[in-house]
């Protein structure tokens, strides 16, 4: 939808609201406006102690466990993991 077409279908829509529904549809624009100019924050920390807050979280991560038990378990099998060889490197 171009700017032009998106302008006049609003103005259309405006007309059918009451000048009380108008006002808050305004509002509502406004608000819309602000949060996409909002910028996020600046990361303060660096990427090493992100991570560690993130590790130390006590949150049971129950998705991400089965993911690791997983991978841990094809390790132990040797199956997709085969052991690294002089060769190698």
């Amino acid at each position: 939808m171009t700017i032009a077409a998106a302008k006049i279908e609003l103005l259309e829509l405006s007309r059918k609201l009451s000048p009380k529904k108008r006002r808050e549809w305004v509002e509502f624009g406004r608000q819309l406006y602000a949060n996409k100019t909002k910028k996020a924050p600046a990361v303060t920390e660096d990427g090493d102690a992100a991570w560690e807050k993130i590790i130390a979280d006590p949150n049971p991560r129950p998705k991400l466990a089965a993911v690791a038990a997983k991978i841990r378990a094809e390790m132990q099998s040797g199956k997709h993991f085969p052991a690294m060889r002089v060769e190698d490197l």
